[in-house]
C-alpha cells in the first residue's frame, strides 16, 4: 500500500514546483506528457509550414485559373491553422504541479487531461486526417484532373489515412488508456485511505 500521507507531505513541501518522482511516475506512466508536448511541437511546426505552402499555392492557383484547386488549397490552409489550435486546447488541460494543491486534486486534473487526449486521438479522423485527406485529394485532382494517376493518388491517401487511424487507436490502447487506469487507481486508493 502506498503512503499517501508521505506523498502529500512531499508534494506540499517542494519549492521547485515539480511533482515528486513517485507521483510523477504514477500519474504519467512512461513520461507521457513530454511525449505529447514533443508530438504537438512537431505537428505545430509542420502545420505552420503547411499553412504557408498551401496558402501561397492557393493564391498562385487562383491567378492561373485553377479555382477548384485554389479552393482546396485554402481549405488545407485553414486546416493547418486549426490543427495547432486544437492541439493547444487539449494540451492546456495538462495540470502544472503545484505544491499548494492537494494530490487528489492534481490527479483528478491529470485524469481529465488524459481523457482529453483520448478524445483527441479517438476523433482524429474528424478533425485531422479526414479534412487533410479531403483537401489533399481535391487539391491534387483540381490541378491535374481526374484519370488513373488521380485514382492511384486517392488510393494512397486513403491507405495512409487508414494507417494513421490505426496508429492512433494503438496509441490510445497502449499509452493513454493504461495511464488513465493508473491515475484512476491512485485516486481510488487515496479516497479509500482517507475514508478509513
Amino acid at each position: 500500500m502506498m503512503d499517501w500521507n508521505r506523498i502529500q507531505t512531499q508534494w506540499q513541501s517542494r519549492s521547485d514546483l515539480q511533482a515528486p518522482d513517485t507521483l510523477a511516475d504514477l500519474a504519467t506512466p512512461e513520461r507521457l506528457w513530454p511525449i505529447i508536448r514533443r508530438r504537438d511541437r512537431n505537428e505545430t511546426f509542420v502545420s505552420v509550414l503547411g499553412a504557408f505552402f498551401f496558402g501561397g499555392f492557393a493564391v498562385f492557383l487562383l491567378l492561373i485559373g485553377k479555382p477548384v484547386a485554389a479552393l482546396f488549397g485554402l481549405w488545407l490552409t485553414l486546416v493547418c491553422v486549426y490543427i495547432p489550435l486544437r492541439l493547444r486546447r487539449a494540451r492546456q488541460m495538462i495540470p502544472v504541479p503545484d505544491p499548494g494543491r492537494p494530490v487528489t486534486e492534481f490527479l483528478r486534473a491529470e485524469r481529465q487531461a488524459l481523457l482529453g487526449q483520448r478524445e483527441l486521438l479517438g476523433a482524429v479522423w474528424r478533425w485531422y486526417w479526414g479534412p487533410i485527406a479531403v483537401g489533399v485529394i481535391g487539391f491534387f485532382v483540381g490541378i491535374i484532373g481526374w484519370h488513373w494517376i488521380s485514382a492511384a493518388f486517392v488510393a494512397i491517401v486513403v491507405a495512409g489515412s487508414v494507417g494513421i487511424e490505426y496508429l492512433n487507436r494503438m496509441a490510445v490502447r497502449h499509452s493513454i488508456e493504461p495511464a488513465i487506469e493508473a491515475v484512476e487507481r491512485q485516486i481510488t486508493e487515496m479516497e479509500n485511505d482517507h475514508a478509513e
